[in-house]
């Protein structure tokens, strides 16, 4: 499905790629029915709380350089975001890169009176103010669930204030009762970033590739592979300018972290600019940066640079993986992870030797948004190149299905970020890696660092085997004894 800018908001995962939140079976049949068109969402009686895409739209904004956000919503939806600044900006930017600022965002506050009589004249006032106050490069509006109820236009008071202002105002449809995929949430963001920031290259193409991310963290570990083949690294993420952003539409091609962050963004610059968007081959670990630089390289006409890079980082950390594979031999893993990230550190666990029981994924992408038609989902060209297979599951953060699961098949180790899953399988005695996402993990230095990681883990459990040991479970016998996909709807739900 392309994408239309020219709509006030970008429709939702559901609706543009067929994506779910309810699965469970083998990886080899989730992308063989995603691929078919054939995908269906299982449904569930009981559901716990989960993620927010209201959440992502914000922090995804606040996050640009010169931007301030304001939210259109009660105070609590915004007064978490407090987490993403902190977390922002207690990490040292590397050499030459300035540093990074506190995320700015207002909320106008919504009361019951406001959802009574309306607030979008209090909305404009707030904008006013906040741009008086803080003089910003560009304002992004951003509308709750509570605006969207009692019916604010707030694109008709982005557009009365562009023209009033001499800055972009830009809307941003935010409220989380759009879709049950959190992940929608960063599509919002890239469609009102790429309407306010991308603009019509001038001129020939610049030999640049984009990547677009949370944050800049390992840089310093990838940009030499990319200036020895001649190509300047772009960054879309985190304390991105707009500068950043109106070069990339001059690139040769664009990279992300992972398809939930970056698939829409990156698929505007490919349909709108005409640049590549490589998503097949994610450079995770050695064979993901092996296969991504070789795509690079075929893209680029440099394929005997690429193929010369290889060789040495596969000679370099040679040693260290035979020595960390050594080590976890015999090895089980569990995984609880985005739904990007999930299927390529199942792919890392594999390089290492270490078996995957069982991956959770939050959300499932069938298809992706990108107009070239060869381009696979990663997961998808992993189980038909490597023959990858395991029982997996979607859930969007659903921590009671994750409470059983991990419990059904005592994994030596679980593998998660954020969603807590950590913390149920630590209860149960099982020691837990927070994994790193991003330039961190890419190549066979990558691949070390997280070898090295599950070793260290493994090696100093003492804690959590005896908080195992302690753990008396808060609930009933009948519930311990439930399936852990007991809570779904005989029948699938789209």
């Amino acid at each position: 499905m392309a994408i239309d800018l020219t709509l006030k908001e970008s429709a939702t995962r559901e609706q543009r790629l067929g994506s779910i939140t309810g699965y469970d079976g083998k990886l080899s049949d989730l992308t063989k029915q995603g691929c078919a068109g054939c995908l269906l969402n299982k449904g569930r009686r009981f559901q716990t709380v989960s993620s927010c895409s209201h959440t992502h739209t914000i922090n995804q904004l606040s996050g640009l350089t010169g931007a301030l956000v304001v939210d259109h919503g009660p105070i609590g939806c915004s007064g978490g975001q407090i987490f993403f600044t902190l977390n922002r900006n207690r990490l040292n930017p590397p050499p030459g890169v300035p540093p990074l600022e506190h995320s700015k965002i207002i909320s106008t506050n919504l009361d019951e009176s406001d959802t009574i009589f309306g607030a979008v004249e209090k909305l404009r006032q707030t904008v006013l103010a906040a741009y008086e106050r803080h003089h910003p490069k560009e304002i992004f509006i951003v509308s709750s669930c509570v605006s969207a109820i009692i019916g604010d236009d707030i694109f008709s008071v982005a557009q009365e204030l562009n023209e009033e202002l001499d800055i972009p105002v830009i809307a941003a449809a935010g409220e989380g009762l759009r879709s049950k995929i959190w992940a929608t949430g960063f599509d919002s963001y890239s469609h009102a970033v790429s309407k306010a920031r991308f603009s019509p290259p001038t001129g020939e193409r610049n030999p640049i590739i984009n990547y677009s991310g949370f944050g800049p963290v390992g840089r310093q570990y990838v940009e030499p592979f990319f200036t020895r083949l001649g190509l300047q690294l772009n960054l879309l993420v985190g304390g991105s300018t707009q500068e950043d952003f109106h070069r990339a539409t001059t690139a040769i091609a664009s990279w992300g972290q992972c398809s939930s962050q970056s698939n829409y963004i990156l698929s505007v610059l490919e349909q709108e600019y005409g640049v590549r968007y490589l998503q097949s081959h994610l450079p995770y670990g050695g064979i993901g940066f092996e296969r991504f630089m070789r795509d690079l390289g075929k893209l680029i006409g440099k394929e005997d640079i690429v193929e010369e890079i290889i060789a040495e980082e596969k000679e370099k950390y040679k040693d260290q993986i035979d020595a960390i594979k050594a080590r976890l031999k015999g090895k089980r893993a569990f995984i609880a992870l985005g739904s990007g990230f999930a299927y390529e550190y199942s792919r890392l666990l594999w390089e290492l030797g270490v078996e995957v029981q069982h991956a959770i994924g939050y959300h499932f992408d069938p298809v992706l948004d990108q107009n070239n038609l060869e381009s696979e989902i990663a997961a998808a060209t992993d189980v038909k190149e490597l023959k990858l297979d395991f029982d997996t599951s979607i859930n969007d953060g659903q921590e009671m299905e994750t409470y059983l699961l991990v419990k059904e098949y005592n994994p030596d180790f679980l593998v998660s970020r954020g969603h807590e899953a950590s913390a149920w399988s630590m209860l149960q005695g099982i020691p837990s890696l927070d994994t790193e996402i991003g330039f961190v993990i890419m190549g066979y230095r990558g691949l070390v660092e997280f070898g090295t990681t599950i070793v260290e883990v493994l090696d100093s459990k003492n804690f959590v085997e005896k908080l195992g040991a302690r753990y008396v479970s808060p609930f009933t016998e009948a519930y311990e004894g439930l399936s852990p996909f007991s809570f779904y709807d005989e029948e699938a739900a789209i």
